[in-house]
């Protein structure tokens, strides 16, 4: 339901308008299937923990991103404007690497994450 909420949203354009999304700085995983998110805002920074075991254990993700359901390879995750887990045997961004946009995350932040810290002048408008 989640990815489908996501879908639906990502596809109406008038979510989009005049919106510039400046990325995540760091991803760092607290524990289980939760991770401590920082989106990059200007001149501040938003900071965000969100449980991923609804949208990758409870829902099905699609195929791309089955592997996270492997908590040792959820573990291994970086936010460098996206939200990127390296293939594990290489540590490269390849093939095996698997990635979240940052507007995918920042919406399920917004929709289901608890809120560390969000500047006061950062308004959103998610569905």
């Amino acid at each position: 339901m989640k990815w489908k909420e996501w879908s639906e949203f990502a596809k109406d354009e008038s979510n989009w308008i005049n919106k510039f999304e400046r990325g995540l700085l760091k991803a760092e995983h607290i524990k289980d299937y939760i991770l401590r998110l920082w989106f990059e805002e200007e001149l501040d920074v938003s900071i965000y923990e969100l449980d991923f075991y609804p949208l990758i254990v409870k829902e099905y993700p699609g195929d791309a991103f089955l592997p996270l359901r492997d908590k040792k390879r959820f573990e291994l995750v970086k936010g460098e404007y996206t939200l990127i887990w390296l293939n594990p045997e290489t540590g490269l961004y390849d093939e095996k690497a698997i990635d979240i946009a940052p507007e995918s995350i920042r919406f399920f932040c917004e929709k289901y994450g608890n809120k560390i810290k969000v500047p006061e002048n950062i308004k959103r408008n998610v569905a």
